[in-house]
């Protein structure tokens, strides 16, 4: 399935570059539009006093969407994927990034900026994910894994209120949503990760979910897009809202090469963290960063 979907990734890509060469129509009500490219660093070093080891990194990464807007319905579609690997020397070829998000959300207009609308989000993973502090390239460590493909997969369908007073912007709020998480893999079901009982499967919550959208060019060579999805459940937890912030800046340096800045903030309260030691934190802000330089195509 893993390599099914990193398959799938690379020609959908491909897909997408060779795109530039289809007739564009002016009076379709389809919009199509993102961006997709290759980041790669280096570091190689020899004889060096100060220490340190070689090491390359990659990620491919796509970020797409697919809007339809009629006269009185709309149906926005969009797709994240993220997926790198880093190699050093003493470590090997170790994940970096590893994202699939893909969105669905139907609308019918009420009023000039108002819709009634109905919200399919779907968030996973493509590859075996460790822990800092585990190499898996060492024999006995392979099955050491603290997430994988499905585990955990969300999958959130909310209906509401959206707001969209432009095609940059959209906000939906919505009070009746629920999010389900799948945890398949026995061995993390059986250790209740990701908030899911001990030897099940699936964690499902009703709650409250509010999701906000925008995209917009900055200048006639800088690309922002970026996505908030807050959640809270109606149970004992009400009020601990779960977040996770999407944001992507591009800079086009010239026709083929880019310099991209993404970030992830994520809060989970769900996700339960440890210390050194083994003694439980509670849940904990996630935060992630990756600045690179690479081969990219916006459309």
């Amino acid at each position: 399935m893993k390599q099914l979907f990193l398959s799938a990734l690379l020609l959908l890509s491909s897909g997408v570059a060779m795109a530039q060469d289809a007739p564009a129509t002016t009076d379709s009500k389809w919009k199509v539009g993102g961006i997709t490219g290759l980041n790669l660093a280096q570091t190689s070093l020899t004889n060096w006093s100060a220490g340190g080891e070689n090491s390359m990194t990659w990620n491919l990464y796509l970020n797409a969407t697919a809007n339809y807007k009629g006269e009185k319905w709309s149906w926005d579609n969009a797709l994240i994927t993220d997926f790198g690997k880093t190699f050093t020397s003493s470590n090997k070829w170790l994940k970096s990034m590893d994202k699939i998000n893909l969105t669905s959300k139907l609308g019918r207009s009420i009023s000039q900026h108002w819709n009634v609308s109905l919200l399919g989000d779907f968030l996973s993973q493509f590859d075996l994910g460790y822990d800092a502090s585990t190499n898996p390239n060492i024999a006995g460590n392979k099955d050491k894994y603290i997430s994988k493909f499905f585990a955990p997969a969300y999958l959130t369908v909310a209906a509401g209120l959206d707001y969209k007073p432009n095609d940059n912007f959209s906000l939906l709020l919505s009070p009746a949503t629920g999010k389900m998480t799948f945890v398949l893999d026995k061995k993390l079901s059986d250790a209740g990760a990701f908030g899911v009982e001990p030897g099940k499967k699936l964690l499902s919550q009703l709650g409250a979910l509010a999701v906000a959208n925008y995209k917009q060019d900055l200048a006639s060579n800088i690309k922002l897009v970026t996505k908030l999805t807050l959640f809270t459940p109606y149970d004992k937890d009400f009020g601990n809202v779960d977040v996770n912030w999407d944001m992507m800046l591009a800079f086009k340096i010239n026709k083929f090469l880019t310099t991209t800045l993404t970030t992830n903030l994520i809060y989970d309260d769900n996700v339960k963290t440890v210390d050194g030691a083994g003694n439980p934190r509670g849940a904990k802000v996630q935060f992630r960063e990756v600045l690179g330089l690479g081969l990219a195509y916006s459309f």
